[in-house]
Protein backbone atom coordinates (compact mmCIF):
# COMPACT_ATOMS: atom_id res chain seq x y z
CA UNK A 1 0.00 0.00 0.00
CA UNK A 2 2.80 2.41 0.95
CA UNK A 3 4.63 1.69 -2.33
CA UNK A 4 1.43 2.32 -4.34
CA UNK A 5 0.91 5.66 -2.57
CA UNK A 6 4.46 6.77 -3.37
CA UNK A 7 3.96 5.76 -7.01
CA UNK A 8 0.68 7.72 -7.20
CA UNK A 9 2.28 10.86 -5.73
CA UNK A 10 5.16 10.60 -8.20
CA UNK A 11 2.71 10.43 -11.10
CA UNK A 12 0.83 13.42 -9.73
CA UNK A 13 4.01 15.51 -9.65
CA UNK A 14 4.90 14.45 -13.21
CA UNK A 15 1.47 15.59 -14.43
CA UNK A 16 2.29 19.10 -13.31
CA UNK A 17 5.95 19.11 -14.37
CA UNK A 18 5.72 17.58 -17.84
CA UNK A 19 3.73 19.07 -20.74
CA UNK A 20 0.99 17.00 -22.35
CA UNK A 21 2.10 14.63 -25.11
CA UNK A 22 2.67 16.47 -28.38
CA UNK A 23 2.35 19.83 -26.62
CA UNK A 24 5.45 22.09 -26.53
CA UNK A 25 6.50 23.41 -23.13
CA UNK A 26 5.56 27.06 -22.79
CA UNK A 27 8.21 29.65 -21.97
CA UNK A 28 8.16 30.38 -18.28
CA UNK A 29 6.71 33.68 -17.13
CA UNK A 30 10.03 35.09 -15.92
CA UNK A 31 11.54 34.62 -19.40
CA UNK A 32 8.53 36.28 -21.02
CA UNK A 33 8.64 39.12 -18.51
CA UNK A 34 12.37 39.69 -19.14
CA UNK A 35 11.69 39.90 -22.89
CA UNK A 36 8.89 42.45 -22.46
CA UNK A 37 10.96 44.62 -20.15
CA UNK A 38 14.00 44.62 -22.42
CA UNK A 39 12.16 44.86 -25.74
CA UNK A 40 9.66 47.58 -24.80
CA UNK A 41 11.51 49.41 -22.03
CA UNK A 42 8.93 49.07 -19.29
CA UNK A 43 8.64 47.28 -15.94
CA UNK A 44 6.43 44.26 -15.20
CA UNK A 45 5.49 42.89 -11.78
CA UNK A 46 3.47 39.69 -11.25
CA UNK A 47 1.40 38.13 -8.49
CA UNK A 48 2.72 38.61 -4.96
CA UNK A 49 5.23 41.19 -6.24
CA UNK A 50 2.27 43.55 -6.67
CA UNK A 51 1.31 43.70 -2.99
CA UNK A 52 3.64 46.66 -2.39
CA UNK A 53 1.79 48.66 -5.07
CA UNK A 54 -1.64 48.26 -3.43
CA UNK A 55 -4.14 51.00 -4.35
CA UNK A 56 -6.56 52.57 -1.85
CA UNK A 57 -9.61 52.21 -4.12
CA UNK A 58 -8.91 48.79 -5.65
CA UNK A 59 -8.40 45.38 -4.10
CA UNK A 60 -5.90 43.11 -5.83
CA UNK A 61 -6.82 39.43 -5.81
CA UNK A 62 -3.57 37.46 -5.71
CA UNK A 63 -3.36 33.67 -5.44
CA UNK A 64 -1.08 32.63 -2.57
CA UNK A 65 2.06 31.25 -4.17
CA UNK A 66 3.48 29.39 -1.17
CA UNK A 67 7.08 28.78 -0.28
CA UNK A 68 7.79 25.16 -1.19
CA UNK A 69 8.75 24.10 -4.76
CA UNK A 70 5.50 22.11 -5.04
CA UNK A 71 3.35 25.08 -3.94
CA UNK A 72 5.12 27.36 -6.40
CA UNK A 73 4.58 24.78 -9.13
CA UNK A 74 0.83 24.82 -8.53
CA UNK A 75 0.39 28.60 -8.21
CA UNK A 76 3.58 30.14 -9.53
CA UNK A 77 4.03 33.11 -11.85
CA UNK A 78 3.68 30.87 -14.91
CA UNK A 79 -0.08 31.35 -14.62
CA UNK A 80 0.55 34.81 -16.14
CA UNK A 81 2.14 33.33 -19.28
CA UNK A 82 -0.94 33.76 -21.53
CA UNK A 83 -1.41 37.38 -20.37
CA UNK A 84 2.27 38.16 -20.99
CA UNK A 85 1.99 36.79 -24.52
CA UNK A 86 -1.17 38.85 -25.06
CA UNK A 87 0.70 41.95 -23.88
CA UNK A 88 3.46 41.30 -26.39
CA UNK A 89 0.91 40.84 -29.17
CA UNK A 90 -0.86 44.12 -28.31
CA UNK A 91 2.33 46.14 -27.73
CA UNK A 92 3.97 44.93 -30.95
CA UNK A 93 1.83 47.28 -33.08
CA UNK A 94 3.32 50.41 -31.48
CA UNK A 95 6.44 52.17 -32.86
CA UNK A 96 9.84 51.07 -31.45
CA UNK A 97 10.38 54.22 -29.37
CA UNK A 98 6.79 54.53 -28.17
CA UNK A 99 7.18 53.21 -24.62
CA UNK A 100 10.32 55.24 -23.91
CA UNK A 101 8.18 58.38 -24.18
CA UNK A 102 6.43 57.55 -20.92
CA UNK A 103 9.65 58.41 -19.07
CA UNK A 104 9.69 61.90 -17.59
CA UNK A 105 11.28 63.60 -14.60
CA UNK A 106 8.09 62.75 -12.68
CA UNK A 107 8.06 59.13 -13.89
CA UNK A 108 11.75 58.33 -14.51
CA UNK A 109 11.10 54.58 -14.71
CA UNK A 110 8.36 55.02 -17.27
CA UNK A 111 5.41 52.65 -17.42
CA UNK A 112 4.84 49.95 -14.77
CA UNK A 113 2.63 46.94 -15.61
CA UNK A 114 1.12 45.00 -12.68
CA UNK A 115 -0.35 41.56 -13.34
CA UNK A 116 -2.72 40.18 -10.68
CA UNK A 117 -5.34 37.44 -10.48
CA UNK A 118 -8.25 39.86 -10.08
CA UNK A 119 -9.18 43.50 -9.47
CA UNK A 120 -12.22 44.54 -7.40
CA UNK A 121 -13.61 47.96 -6.50
CA UNK A 122 -16.80 48.26 -4.41
CA UNK A 123 -17.85 44.76 -5.41
CA UNK A 124 -17.28 45.38 -9.14
CA UNK A 125 -14.73 43.22 -10.99
CA UNK A 126 -12.41 45.01 -13.40
CA UNK A 127 -10.21 43.66 -16.18
CA UNK A 128 -7.78 46.56 -15.89
CA UNK A 129 -7.18 49.95 -14.36
CA UNK A 130 -4.68 52.77 -14.91
CA UNK A 131 -3.52 54.87 -11.99
CA UNK A 132 -0.99 57.48 -10.93
CA UNK A 133 -2.34 57.63 -7.39
CA UNK A 134 0.77 56.33 -5.64
CA UNK A 135 3.26 58.39 -7.62
CA UNK A 136 3.85 55.71 -10.28
CA UNK A 137 2.46 55.51 -13.80
CA UNK A 138 0.78 52.10 -13.61
CA UNK A 139 -1.45 49.79 -15.58
CA UNK A 140 -2.94 46.95 -13.51
CA UNK A 141 -4.31 43.97 -15.45
CA UNK A 142 -6.27 40.97 -14.23
CA UNK A 143 -5.26 37.48 -15.34
CA UNK A 144 -8.83 36.87 -16.52
CA UNK A 145 -11.26 39.01 -18.47
CA UNK A 146 -8.56 40.84 -20.45
CA UNK A 147 -8.24 41.09 -24.24
CA UNK A 148 -6.42 43.41 -26.68
CA UNK A 149 -9.15 46.03 -26.27
CA UNK A 150 -8.51 46.12 -22.52
CA UNK A 151 -4.78 46.59 -23.04
CA UNK A 152 -5.18 49.39 -25.61
CA UNK A 153 -7.83 50.94 -23.33
CA UNK A 154 -5.64 51.13 -20.22
CA UNK A 155 -2.59 52.10 -22.25
CA UNK A 156 -4.42 55.13 -23.64
CA UNK A 157 -5.35 56.25 -20.12
CA UNK A 158 -1.61 56.29 -19.35
CA UNK A 159 -0.96 58.12 -22.65
CA UNK A 160 -3.44 60.83 -21.69
CA UNK A 161 -1.54 61.44 -18.45
CA UNK A 162 1.55 62.17 -20.56
CA UNK A 163 -0.32 64.30 -23.09
CA UNK A 164 -1.85 66.48 -20.38
CA UNK A 165 1.53 66.81 -18.67
CA UNK A 166 2.81 68.42 -21.88
CA UNK A 167 -0.32 70.48 -22.55
CA UNK A 168 -2.98 70.68 -19.85
CA UNK A 169 -5.40 72.28 -22.32
CA UNK A 170 -4.92 69.65 -25.02
CA UNK A 171 -8.55 68.48 -24.88
CA UNK A 172 -10.34 71.78 -24.19
CA UNK A 173 -12.13 71.59 -27.56
CA UNK A 174 -13.08 67.91 -27.34
CA UNK A 175 -16.70 68.58 -26.37
CA UNK A 176 -17.25 70.61 -29.54
CA UNK A 177 -17.07 67.27 -31.38
CA UNK A 178 -20.21 65.98 -29.62
CA UNK A 179 -23.85 66.44 -30.69
CA UNK A 180 -25.40 69.75 -29.66
CA UNK A 181 -26.81 69.60 -26.12
CA UNK A 182 -25.04 66.35 -25.16
CA UNK A 183 -23.68 65.97 -21.60
CA UNK A 184 -21.62 63.12 -20.19
CA UNK A 185 -23.32 61.20 -17.41
CA UNK A 186 -23.10 57.76 -15.84
CA UNK A 187 -26.87 57.65 -16.26
CA UNK A 188 -26.42 57.53 -20.04
CA UNK A 189 -24.90 54.08 -19.91
CA UNK A 190 -24.49 51.20 -17.50
CA UNK A 191 -20.96 50.79 -16.21
CA UNK A 192 -21.70 47.11 -15.68
CA UNK A 193 -23.38 44.72 -18.09
CA UNK A 194 -23.58 44.15 -21.81
CA UNK A 195 -25.37 47.44 -22.59
CA UNK A 196 -22.09 49.33 -22.30
CA UNK A 197 -20.76 47.52 -25.40
CA UNK A 198 -23.63 48.52 -27.73
CA UNK A 199 -22.35 50.58 -30.68
CA UNK A 200 -24.32 53.70 -31.71
CA UNK A 201 -24.37 54.58 -35.42
CA UNK A 202 -22.06 57.58 -35.05
CA UNK A 203 -20.64 60.19 -32.64
CA UNK A 204 -19.64 57.62 -29.99
CA UNK A 205 -17.67 54.37 -30.14
CA UNK A 206 -20.05 52.60 -27.76
CA UNK A 207 -22.57 53.36 -25.03
CA UNK A 208 -19.88 53.36 -22.37
CA UNK A 209 -18.28 56.31 -24.18
CA UNK A 210 -21.10 58.54 -22.95
CA UNK A 211 -20.21 58.16 -19.26
CA UNK A 212 -17.14 60.38 -18.99
CA UNK A 213 -15.16 62.56 -21.38
CA UNK A 214 -12.00 60.53 -20.72
CA UNK A 215 -13.83 57.28 -21.47
CA UNK A 216 -15.11 58.76 -24.73
CA UNK A 217 -11.54 59.39 -25.85
CA UNK A 218 -10.25 56.03 -24.68
CA UNK A 219 -12.96 54.08 -26.52
CA UNK A 220 -12.22 56.05 -29.69
CA UNK A 221 -8.59 55.02 -29.28
CA UNK A 222 -9.59 51.35 -28.85
CA UNK A 223 -11.34 51.55 -32.21
CA UNK A 224 -8.41 53.32 -33.87
CA UNK A 225 -6.28 50.33 -32.90
CA UNK A 226 -8.80 47.56 -33.66
CA UNK A 227 -11.48 48.56 -36.21
CA UNK A 228 -11.14 48.32 -39.98
CA UNK A 229 -11.76 50.90 -42.69
CA UNK A 230 -15.27 49.61 -43.47
CA UNK A 231 -16.34 50.20 -39.84
CA UNK A 232 -14.95 53.74 -39.81
CA UNK A 233 -16.45 54.64 -43.20
CA UNK A 234 -19.99 54.76 -41.76
CA UNK A 235 -19.05 57.05 -38.84
CA UNK A 236 -17.98 60.50 -40.13
CA UNK A 237 -18.49 62.25 -36.78
CA UNK A 238 -16.44 59.62 -34.97
CA UNK A 239 -13.74 60.01 -37.62
CA UNK A 240 -13.37 63.67 -36.60
CA UNK A 241 -12.83 62.58 -33.00
CA UNK A 242 -10.21 60.06 -34.15
CA UNK A 243 -8.38 62.70 -36.20
CA UNK A 244 -8.39 65.12 -33.25
CA UNK A 245 -7.12 62.41 -30.91
CA UNK A 246 -4.31 61.29 -33.22
CA UNK A 247 -3.15 64.90 -33.53
CA UNK A 248 -2.77 65.16 -29.74
CA UNK A 249 -1.13 61.74 -29.49
CA UNK A 250 1.43 62.47 -32.22
CA UNK A 251 2.55 65.65 -30.42
CA UNK A 252 3.93 63.48 -27.59
CA UNK A 253 4.29 59.93 -28.93
CA UNK A 254 4.91 60.50 -32.63
CA UNK A 255 3.02 58.92 -35.53
CA UNK A 256 1.57 55.61 -34.34
CA UNK A 257 1.39 54.31 -37.90
CA UNK A 258 4.63 55.64 -39.33
CA UNK A 259 5.92 52.15 -40.07
CA UNK A 260 2.87 50.93 -42.00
Amino acid sequence: MKRALVFFLALLVLCFVLPAAGEPAAEDADTLRAFLQEHYGLSVRMGSECYVYALPDYEFKITPEGNTPFQKLLAGNDRFGPLLRLLDDAFSVYPPDFFSRFRTSKYPDGLLILLVDGIVNEGVTYGGVETTGNGLLEIVLSRTGVDRHTIHHELYHAMEVRILAENRRAFDKWRTLNPRGFSYSQKNSALIGEDQFAEPDDWFAREYSKTFEEEDRVTVFEDIMTKDEAWWSTRPHLQKKAEFLLEKISAVFGDLFAGE
